[in-house]
């Protein structure tokens, strides 16, 4: 009886527009974040493969291709994001993906590490996957199911990025960097096919698009908001913090390891199993999220991630490091989910796509920034040092938080006052568009 029941559910979730639209862009996602960390992860490598036979040097190169990219998908998310509002939500998405299919793939024929950089630095032109999707999302599920379906998505990131490195490094092993970076192209391309193949454009409100106007009018009017510029400088912090310890977290755990000839898998073991858990968290996080509000399930995930960067500086061995990185995956795999829910919000349909173009700037910054200031502490205070300096800017996060406004303020809410959003809910008919 019990299976029945379940069966019966399954059946109708299917039949549910806006149920079949996520799982085909998670299926999406999962592939794009495969395909990210296939063949982008080895630059370095490859990098001296083109000639640079200096390992410095060399990751000088890599360092320049990472700022570079993260500099221009920077400034550039905003200005997607009113294109996406003007002419299309699901446009930008195949823009993405397709753009990295040919920039991505064109990288395994490139002969000198110039021509790399030129590639990498037009990718950063054309990337805006995560944005793009997260807004098709917003526009598409329930409100009353939004951070479960973003908590969703953002455990697809988590998925690919796990398996990426994986296959990419043993299909490079057996075949080559240059047809690592095709192989690339092609996952790209089988993302966009599904997309193209089967998610439909989001619903508009009558005179959206029209009032989309300009990309300085819709700025100014989002910033105008209350709230908002706290929320997406709270993602900004939040990326910022997380990534901060990347670049000396393999030294540390040199540190900590009796046996140094395993460096390798220690470190990998240690960042999978972070992964695995932030994977969960976002999944029960944007649950809860939905079921006990954004704000006040993100402050307790904020305050825990502030309290346990504490202890990673007194750590006296491996185990209880993996346990630290474990829990700090659980505290913070969810505030992003939170986070975007609560931007949409705050934020009207129409201006949908430049909201989280204006995320995916805040978190090009953090991912920037964060490694050159964790690298700073690491060299003035030790490695050591770079995990407990972290936990105020968890802290910083949380009085943002306390400035966003409280729900039903006026001018706070995606939705003006005696309006409705169109999205696929389960509430609509069965076939309806």
């Amino acid at each position: 009886m019990r299976r029945g029941g379940w069966a019966r559910r399954l059946a109708e979730a299917v039949r549910t527009p806006w149920v079949r639209v996520l799982a085909v862009l998670w299926l999406a996602q999962v592939i794009a974040e495969l395909a990210f960390s296939f063949a982008l992860p080895f630059i370095p490598l490859y990098v001296q493969e083109l000639g640079v036979r200096d390992p410095i040097r060399a990751g000088l190169w890599a360092g320049a291709m990472s700022g570079g990219f993260a500099l221009v998908m920077a400034v550039l998310g905003p200005v997607w994001g009113q294109i996406a509002d003007r002419y299309g939500r699901r446009l930008m998405i195949q823009r993405a993906l397709f753009g990295a299919c040919l920039v991505v793939g064109a990288m395994g024929l490139v002969r000198s590490p110039e021509q790399l950089l030129a590639l990498r630095v037009f990718q950063g032109a054309l990337t805006g996957v995560v944005a793009a999707t997260t807004t098709v999302v917003s526009l598409t599920a329930p409100r009353h199911r939004l951070a479960t379906a973003l908590g969703l998505m953002h455990a697809a990131m988590f998925v690919g990025a796990a398996l990426g490195p994986l296959l990419g490094g043993l299909f490079a092993d057996h075949f080559g960097f240059r047809a690592a970076f095709a192989a690339t192209g092609g996952l790209f391309l089988l993302s966009g096919l599904l997309v193209t193949a089967f998610v439909p454009e989001p619903p508009r409100a009558a005179g959206e698009r029209a009032a989309a106007g300009s990309f300085a009018a819709g700025l100014r009017e989002l910033l105008a908001r209350p709230g908002l510029a706290a929320a997406i400088g709270m993602l900004a912090l939040i990326r910022f913090a997380n990534v901060a310890p990347n670049p000396i977290l393999p030294l540390f755990i040199q540190q900590l390891a009796p046996d140094q000839g395993r460096i390798a898998t220690v470190a990998g073991l240690v960042v999978a199993a972070a992964g695995v858990a932030s994977t969960a968290s976002a999944l029960l996080v944007g649950h809860l999220a939905d079921r006990y509000g954004r704000a006040r399930t993100l402050l307790v995930c904020l305050l825990a991630a502030a309290a346990l960067s504490v202890p990673h500086a007194f750590v006296t061995a491996i185990w209880q490091l993996l346990l630290l990185r474990v829990a700090f995956g659980l505290a913070l795999g969810g505030t992003v989910p939170a986070v975007q829910a609560l931007l949409t919000d705050l934020t009207p349909t129409g201006r949908r796509g430049v909201a989280y173009g204006l995320l995916a700037t805040a978190n090009a910054l953090g991912n920037g920034g964060g490694p050159v200031l964790g690298s700073l502490i690491a060299a003035a205070f030790g490695t050591a040092a770079v995990f407990p300096a972290m936990a105020p800017v968890f802290l910083l996060g949380v009085w943002l938080l306390a400035r966003l406004p409280t729900p039903g303020a006026a001018g706070a809410g995606g939705e003006q006052p005696g309006g409705s959003e169109p999205r696929l809910t389960a509430e609509q008919p069965r076939g309806s568009p």
